[in-house]
Formats: structure tokens, sequence, C-alpha cells
């Protein structure tokens, strides 16, 4: 995942970088995009994820607003680093793993798949680099600068701080990061993109550097219900955000 870069900016060489240069196919035949209406603080944010994943027959791509600044942190993150990094910011712990990650005007999105799907199956890497070819596709399109960084390195606490291996970069920082989370059910990524000046509308540009076909997704009867009680029962405990070894 990404936060905000903190320190100076460094200058990675050319050749630790991979640049996007050649056409890719789609990740997905047909898509459905949901433009979330609803700001929500984090609690809310990440039982809303969760739920998708358990819900969703097909691809969906959910684009997102938060109720203000927010932090969230990876499943495995102690509570004691998190607090350190960002003392008394308000925080949510997510699903996926990753480090921690500030939310102040970042755009936001979470890819839900079922395991039917292909990239649902593919190794962690491998998906997290295609699911960034198409990132960085997007922003190319969007006329921005974008390639991912080829280069093996250990992530600290603060994402943003540096890349790891297929991270989006504008050459000089780190722009896009994400984390995921496997189960029966299929695959969920939650990302997020630091770059100034992106259009409304690129949640639809996004979609379709995703796939072949996109179309709408609307919200299933309860879904709300479901994302409330998950919130209430697990995201938005104590004992699930300060907890220093899940």
């Amino acid at each position: 995942m990404g936060s905000v870069g903190m320190g100076a900016r460094p200058h990675w060489p050319k050749s630790r970088l991979w640049v996007y240069k050649t056409a890719m196919s789609h990740l997905f035949g047909r898509l459905s995009l949901w433009i979330d209406p609803v700001r929500r603080d984090g609690p809310a944010q990440m039982a809303c994820d969760e739920v998708l994943l358990t819900r969703v027959q097909g691809p969906v791509l959910r684009v997102f607003r938060w109720t203000g600044p927010w932090v969230s942190i990876g499943y495995f993150v102690p509570w004691r680093e998190a607090e350190a990094a960002r003392p008394g910011w308000p925080a949510c712990r997510r699903w996926t793993g990753g480090g921690l990650v500030v939310h102040d005007g970042d755009f936001t999105f979470s890819l839900i798949a079922p395991r039917t799907e292909s990239w649902s199956v593919l190794r962690p890497e491998e998906s997290y680099r295609v699911l960034h070819l198409a990132v960085a596709a997007a922003l190319k399109d969007a006329g921005c600068e974008a390639v991912l960084f080829d280069q093996e390195t250990k992530g600290g606490t603060s994402c943003f701080s540096g890349p790891v291996r297929y991270d989006v970069m504008d050459r000089t920082r780190k722009i896009a990061g994400g984390a995921q989370r496997r189960t029966k059910r299929g695959l969920l990524h939650q990302g997020s993109i630091r770059q100034q000046g992106l259009e409304a509308g690129f949640g639809r540009r996004l979609a379709a550097s995703l796939a072949t076909e996109t179309g709408q997704w609307c919200p299933p009867e309860n879904f709300e219900a479901e994302t409330a009680d998950l919130q209430a029962c697990k995201y938005g405990r104590d004992e699930f955000l300060r907890k220093e070894r899940p």
C-alpha cells in the first residue's frame, strides 16, 4: 500500500525501473465498476471490501473516498509501530498485508475477483505485477509518467517511504502501491495512488485498462447492513485494531 513519502526524494537509476512500453492484454473480459457514493471511515472501508469478497460473482473494481484523513495499517503491523509512526491519527487495520498508509487526498480503490478468474490464482508477485501494469497504463493515458520499479527491496513500516518490487513510480518517487488478501473465495487487492491532478473520471479509465468490457456494479439487498455488522464485530473493535500479533 502507499502512504505519504517522508524526507528527500531518492533518484532511482534507470536500470532499476521497468518502463511500461508495450501493449498488454486486459486482465478481465468483463469488469464491474462501483464508484462508491458513500464517504466511509476506516473501519467501514475495510468491512465493505471484505463483504464484497464474500458476495461478488465476477470481478469488481471499487473506487472510494474517505470521511477525512485516515491511516490504514497492514494486517501484520504491530500496533505500537503504527501508533509511533502516526500518533494521534484515526487508524484502522486492513485485512490485507503491507505497511502503514496515510489516506489524505490519495486515490483509493479495491479490486475483488473470485477464484474463477485467472488473475486471482496467480502467484502473489505476478498478480501484483500485472495489476500495476494496468495501473501504470491508465496513469500514462491520463498524461502522467508511470513506470514499474523492478528491484528487490525490503519495505519499511511506512509504505510510501520507498518502493518495493513492481510498485508504480514517476521515476523519482513511488506513486502507487497496494496489498492483497487471498481466501478460498478469491483475491482482494487494496490500492492507493498518490498523483496530483488525476481527473474525476480516473476510475473509469482504470476500469477500461483492466478489462475489455466494463459495466456498473450495484450493491445487492442488505449489503450495507452486512457491512455495518462486520464493522461492529471486527474492524471497529479495539481488539482487532490494537493487537500486537495477529
